[in-house]
């Protein structure tokens, strides 16, 4: 997987994010960014591997100017071994020529005149074996400083040689690192170019699935106030049927009667309704209570057209009965077992709706 990105873009692959970016105004695919991710991912897998082999290199390079550096200074040694290799056999040569010139050239006493002066032949052997051995000393001691000599030239032959290739090995890892290095800073160049285009293609993905959402809170805000006002206009259609037939003295079969006359109001009473002396009714899922102005003028709810009806509950001017409820805010239309009431006040408990009467 060489230069992904690169063989991507001239194949194709990316032209969902190419036309983005070049005011491409489509939708945008949750698969495309997954494929890009996908892509950059493998992408940075392939970065992370040639960064590891540069980092292996960078090791072997150091390796490799240590070893040469070693060798140099091996060399180094070798060439001074090998100066005073020279120098001892130069020297050793001169002692021999010197004792050669001593033995064979002196004016006063020959070699013959030696041998012929000894006094037996002991002696005469004694002086020919001694001459004999420090003529063998003399060429033995030669040939070891020139094998000595011979050995640190190979020596120094060899680390040149070895040198030679540590230095064409160590060209070798440099050329090496400079072509991964020039690949890694292509990579991440085009690392950094696909994760911006993703970024991007995120960007617009949230754009538009908040504007989808906007649209979804907007279609339901409608839908809910057309619900709210359809319940209104039959809360109160209710009310005024409720309060028309309060006012009729007839019972008709309703279970609320005018039995009560407490108060001077007609108070309801009968199963499922709230009454004074009930106090706690539990009517379309809430728990209904009731709170006296006689008790709680509740001067200050500000409730427009209020009035005390037949029923001797607490009514605004469209005939609603004014309740308490922690559950809805102020305004919101409630249906209660007395008829339809709107929320005027809070402070009771959740799940409660308190009634507002004269009771």
């Amino acid at each position: 997987m060489k230069y992904l990105l690169k063989r991507w873009i001239r194949t194709g692959i990316f032209c969902t994010g190419l036309m983005f970016l070049a005011g491409y105004a489509g939708t945008v695919h949750a698969g495309d960014i997954e494929s890009m991710e996908s892509q950059s991912s493998d992408l940075k897998s392939e970065l992370d591997n040639v960064n590891k082999e540069l980092l292996d290199i960078g090791n072997d390079i150091a390796d490799a100017e240590e070893k040469i550096e070693e060798t140099t200074g091996e060399i180094e040694k070798t060439r001074e071994q090998l100066a005073i290799a020279r120098n001892s056999e130069e020297q050793q040569y001169e002692e021999l020529k010197l004792r050669i010139k001593y033995m064979y050239e002196n004016d006063n006493v020959s070699m013959l005149e030696v041998l012929v002066s000894a006094e037996s032949m002991n002696e005469f052997l004694n002086r020919v074996d001694f001459i004999q051995n420090v003529s063998e000393y003399d060429r033995n001691k030669l040939k070891e400083f020139q094998t000595l000599r011979e050995n640190i030239a190979d020596q120094e032959k060899h680390l040149v040689k070895e040198k030679e290739s540590q230095v064409k090995l160590q060209k070798k890892l440099d050329s090496r690192q400079a072509e991964l290095k020039a690949k890694a800073d292509s990579m991440s160049v085009d690392l950094a170019s696909l994760k911006d285009r993703i970024q991007k293609l995120r960007a617009e993905e949230a754009r538009r699935a908040a504007e989808e959402q906007r649209q979804r809170e907007e279609q339901a805000r409608k839908e809910a106030e057309a619900a709210q006002a359809k319940k209104e206009a039959d809360a109160k259609k209710s009310a005024e049927t409720s309060a028309s037939a309060k006012n009729d003295s007839v019972d008709k079969g309703s279970d609320k009667v005018t039995s009560d006359k407490g108060g001077g109001y007609d108070m309801p009473s009968g199963n499922g309704i709230l009454t004074k002396k009930k106090g706690v009714n539990y009517y379309n899922g809430h728990r209904e209570t009731y709170y006296s102005q006689k008790v709680l003028p509740g001067h200050g709810l500000k409730i427009p057209g209020r009035h005390v009806a037949s029923d001797g509950t607490i009514r605004d001017a469209d005939g609603y009965i004014c309740v308490a409820s922690s559950d809805y805010p102020k305004g919101t239309v409630v249906d209660t077992s007395l008829g339809a009431g709107k929320v005027y006040d809070s402070g009771c408990a959740s799940g409660t709706i308190d009634l507002y009467t004269d009771w």
